[in-house]
């Protein structure tokens, strides 16, 4: 007989963190996965997030050594998230991104797993920092000689306007306080210094707009019976608003849709062919007009001069 896992410790949010508004709604989605994690919406400015969320300790839990061997990045990667040559080409590509925005500088990376982006970088001349919450991802990091912070970015102490660009890449919706991260970031950027993000935004494409819709209208719910990562789904608009509150101006968003065939979690064949279907139509539709894609690029500027 396979014992059942205990339940994971949580915590309830009765006003949105983004903007402090109680004026909740329910959204027609949850998460079961040793326990229930209800959605919610906040009309005053647009948030998506979970309502019940997992307390620190369960947070850690989740994001154990197995989570950076099948899990990171909801499971669509092959490869082990220590593996350097996997990820040597997106890394070189995003290098060259940060190049076209500013001058090799202090550069500090959030969520930086096993550190090889770090590593690259400091092979084109930045002076680069890491923040990471897996111990084992720390450690790996470390071994590669490098400068890593265990812990949250508010667990860093790091000091004001140190950093020319920080980064962050899949990582602000897992946060449990996805405001207090971004004006720590503020606080720790230099003036008219560069946040670059990127991440998900599953719920703005056409499928989870229609789904949500339509299960809303019906007065059902759509149940994804996997680990609660995602405590935050953001939209373009929502996400836009956070970043302004939270200290930045010139905020530019770029949004890409993942290609049909990749829908993730457990589906039936049906649902995956429907999906697949609007997919192909949303494809397209993201490219031309930079809407309803289910990934995002942000780049904010902090206020101030150099």
């Amino acid at each position: 007989m396979i014992e059942e896992r205990p339940r994971l410790r949580t915590r309830t949010l009765d006003r949105c963190l983004a903007c402090g508004s109680t004026a909740l709604r329910a959204l027609a989605m949850r998460y079961e996965f040793r326990g229930t994690f209800p959605a919610a919406h906040c009309p005053r400015c647009g948030m998506r997030f979970l309502s019940v969320q997992p307390t620190a300790s369960s947070l850690a839990e989740l994001y154990a050594s197995t989570y950076f061997e099948s899990d990171f990045r909801c499971g669509r990667s092959e490869s082990h998230s220590f593996s350097e040559d996997a990820f040597r080409v997106e890394n070189a590509g995003l290098l060259d991104a940060f190049a076209g925005l500013t001058a090799p500088g202090d550069l500090l990376e959030v969520g930086c797993a096993g550190g090889w982006l770090l590593k690259h970088a400091i092979e084109r001349g930045w002076r680069a920092t890491g923040v990471e919450l897996s111990v084992e991802a720390v450690a790996h990091a470390r071994g590669l000689g490098l400068t890593v912070h265990h812990g949250e970015l508010a667990d860093a102490r790091l000091p004001s306007a140190a950093f020319d660009l920080v980064y962050m890449g899949d990582v602000l919706e897992h946060v449990p306080d996805c405001r207090a991260v971004l004006v720590e970031t503020a606080r720790v950027l230099r003036p008219g210094g560069l946040l670059y993000l990127r991440g998900p935004i599953t719920t703005n494409s056409l499928a989870r707009h229609l789904a949500l819709a339509i299960y809303g209208a019906l007065g059902r719910t759509i149940v994804l019976r996997e680990p609660p990562y995602h405590l935050w789904e953001f939209t373009p608009a929502s996400l836009r608003r956070l970043a302004r509150a939270s200290g930045f101006e010139r905020v530019t968003l770029r949004e890409s849709k993942i290609p049909p065939g990749h829908a993730h979690g457990k589906k039936s064949r049906p649902q995956r062919l429907v999906m697949g279907v609007i997919d192909a139509v949303n494809l397209p539709i993201t490219r031309a007009f930079n809407a309803f894609g289910d990934r995002v690029v942000m780049v904010a500027k902090k206020g101030g001069q150099r």
